[in-house]
């Protein structure tokens, strides 16, 4: 197959695919990239079109709508990824000059379509680009769920969710944060090397890095491409991990030679980070239900240069015959709506009954878990998701339902939160990070 070299193109093409096969974004993007014949600078914005496309498709099929003779639903697929990734470069993109935006479009539906397809992109566009100020959006006052769902481009039932548990200033705020581009973080892997060390080392390799937040061992850098394809990421140096997901192992305040249980470990991220905090002394068994992904689990341990996790087969939701241990890691499967900033596509696959079915998932797990810690013992309860059914509500049943636990304490220098201290809800808006949960307990 011929290799294709303008951006704008390889970014419809993307689009179709992802629409065709369900495919998650990140894999068919990066696919793409190693395929594809795209300089530095154009990997940008072809990444910009994808992300930004498929983030803003809702607020993007409204604009359309408002502008095109034809329904949405009505435009051949090809073209209408034409149209929804030049709106986006029309209203978010100040980089782009919008005749710009307009004239690649144009050439695409040429190539793509017929001459009438031609004078129909060619005409909403022109319309678009001249009366962009003036886009009226469903009123805040008449439906709230609707503005911000169509505004910010969320589903209305994610939009519903928040604006139940913190408003409207809030739910907004969480929204816009999740529009942005996100910030990449490394973690970095201190068997092997200092933070100072591997920013120093980044630095030199043209990188900006920056200490994290929060978490000592964590590095914000830029750009992700260059941190992704440098070779220190091969050897070991560092782990690429968002800030807030690297909380949770320092939550679990473990230490050199304990026995601790990683219970739903792939591919093994926080595993890994266990294991650095533990100086690789002592031992984690780290369970997951599919061989392969237990797979990804060995192979980051061996690329990390850490030897002490052993990987067992093992559904958590069952009772797996543990011997209680002092520490117990449970990183839940989750709705995963804490990281919509890496992965624009998630809001779209989830529905309000795949959070109730993994909330019941949660309580088998949790309530196998409480068997496994030892007096004086910490559990861990984490998610990368921002609903409560998932979060708050869950970590209240466990308490209600194992009266042997009880909330325990996070290192002092974790972020500030305003609920019980025993749990952490990270916030895009407020924390700079992707969502995410944490709640601690400790067994009596």
């Amino acid at each position: 197959m011929e290799k294709i070299t303008n951006p704008r193109q390889l970014a419809v093409v993307t689009l179709s695919e992802l629409e065709e096969t369900g495919d998650f974004l990140r894999e068919v993007l990066d696919l793409h990239l190693r395929q594809n014949a795209l300089s530095s600078l154009d990997q940008g914005l072809y990444t910009e079109l994808v992300y930004g496309t498929v983030r803003m498709r809702r607020n993007l099929d409204y604009v359309l709508s408002s502008f095109s003779s034809r329904p949405v639903g009505k435009i051949k697929p090809l073209i209408l990824h034409i149209l929804r990734s030049a709106v986006y470069q029309i209203l978010y993109l100040d980089r782009v000059p919008p005749r710009a935006a307009v004239n690649e479009a144009v050439k695409l539906a040429r190539l793509f379509g017929h001459e009438g397809v031609v004078k129909f992109t060619n005409g909403v566009l022109r319309q678009i680009v001249r009366q962009r100020e003036s886009i009226i959006y469903p009123s805040e006052a008449s439906d709230l769920v609707e503005h911000i769902g169509v505004k910010y481009s969320f589903p209305s039932w994610i939009v519903e969710e928040w604006l139940s548990y913190w408003g409207k200033t809030e739910t907004i705020a969480l929204c816009q944060a999740f529009n942005k581009s996100p910030k990449m973080h490394v973690r970095v892997n201190t068997l092997k090397a200092s933070p100072v060390e591997v920013k120093a080392y980044l630095e030199g390799q043209g990188v900006t890095a920056e200490a994290g937040r929060f978490a000592p061992d964590v590095l914000e850098v830029c750009p992700a491409h260059a941190v992704v394809g440098d070779s220190a990421l091969g050897e070991g140096m560092y782990y690429v991990q968002d800030e807030s997901s690297a909380l949770a192992a320092h939550a679990l305040q473990v230490q050199p030679g304990q026995l601790v249980y990683d219970l739903c470990s792939a591919p093994g991220g926080k595993t890994t980070h266990l294991a650095q905090l533990m100086e690789d002394q002592g031992q984690i068994l780290a369970f997951d239900l599919h061989q392969a992904r237990l797979k990804l689990v060995e192979e980051n341990a061996q690329r990390l240069g850490v030897s002490i996790i052993e990987t067992r087969l093992g559904d958590a939701a069952e009772n797996l015959g543990l011997t209680p241990v002092p520490r117990v890691l449970v990183d839940a499967p989750c709705s995963g709506l804490g990281t919509m900033g890496h992965r624009p596509d998630i809001r779209w696959r989830k529905r309000l009954d795949d959070v109730l079915e993994l909330a019941a998932l949660q309580r088998r797990i949790l309530g196998a878990a409480a068997s496994y810690v030892a007096p004086g013992g910490l559990l861990l309860y984490s998610t990368c998701t921002l609903t409560k059914q998932e979060n708050q509500d869950m970590a209240q049943w466990f308490l209600a339902n194992h009266q042997e636990f009880r909330g325990a304490s996070f290192p002092s220098w974790f972020p500030s939160d305003a609920g019980p201290t025993w749990m952490k809800t990270i916030l895009p808006h407020r924390h700079g990070l992707d969502g995410f949960f944490l709640a601690i307990f400790r067994k009596d």
